[in-house]
């Protein structure tokens, strides 16, 4: 017995050693940093008019109801934007861009205030004969009530988006991530409980594109009268 317990505590010492040596080779990491000036492009979400934008004093110039703007060099961290709106500044707020970085920013607005909602672009294209596409909601008038989705095309799988609400990616970020559909011409079903609110027919989603599907509504109309009258933007990145 005096000869075994010398033996057991050496193996135990060389086995404990081996294990420090493993560990310390095993967390070796490399990281790269990107330098890249991040871009970003502005959507005007209200039917409202034109707004005027600019991005640390530049002028991006006006942005129509509707139509998005191409992307624009950033700043890398801290950048100053300004909304202008009939004459006087909406929105006047810093925002925080990451370098290599794609944004969107929305321009919207919930009764006499103006507000901004950023969100990061993955461009990463799909693979042939697949589009990546997201949904996102900024139904201002309508935003007490959920909705449905439904993308349908003949011979491919239907793809399903379940109560989604305003400025819900805003609650749940992963609303900003894309799904992977197969491209194709679809048919765009929204519902709630007990009917169907629209459909759009015959949206072309091209292969290795990818889209925002944006919700929207008019602001001269009631609550009521909104989530009848829904509208729906496909944006191409």
């Amino acid at each position: 017995m005096k000869r075994f317990i010398p033996f057991l505590f050496f193996i135990n010492f060389v086995i404990g050693c081996t294990k420090q040596v493993d560990t310390t080779t095993s967390t070796t990491t490399t990281t790269t940093t990107s330098t890249a000036a991040p871009n970003i492009r502005f959507f005007n979400v209200m039917d409202y008019g034109n707004v005027s934008i600019q991005l640390n004093t530049t002028s991006i110039g006006d942005v129509a109801q509707y139509y998005p703007t191409t992307y624009k060099t950033a700043s890398i961290g801290t950048n100053n934007l300004k909304i202008i709106f009939g004459g006087g500044t909406a929105v006047d707020q810093n925002i925080d861009l990451l370098a290599g970085k794609s944004y969107s920013c929305f321009v919207y607005r919930v009764g006499y205030n103006w507000k901004i909602s950023v969100i990061t672009d993955d461009l990463t294209k799909p693979t042939s004969n697949n589009s990546n596409i997201r949904v996102l909601d900024f139904r201002t008038q309508a935003y007490f009530d959920y909705v449905n989705l439904k993308f349908s095309s003949p011979g491919n799988s239907t793809l399903e988006y379940a109560k989604r609400n305003f400025l819900d990616h805003q609650s749940y970020d992963y609303f900003t991530n894309y799904k992977t559909i197969l491209a194709g011409t679809y048919n765009i079903t929204i519902y709630n409980t007990t009917v169907n609110l629209l459909t759009k027919s015959n949206i072309l989603f091209e292969s290795t594109k990818i889209y925002s599907v944006i919700l929207m509504t008019q602001a001269s109309q009631t609550a009521a009268e909104a989530l009848q009258n829904i509208k729906i933007d496909v944006e191409q990145y």
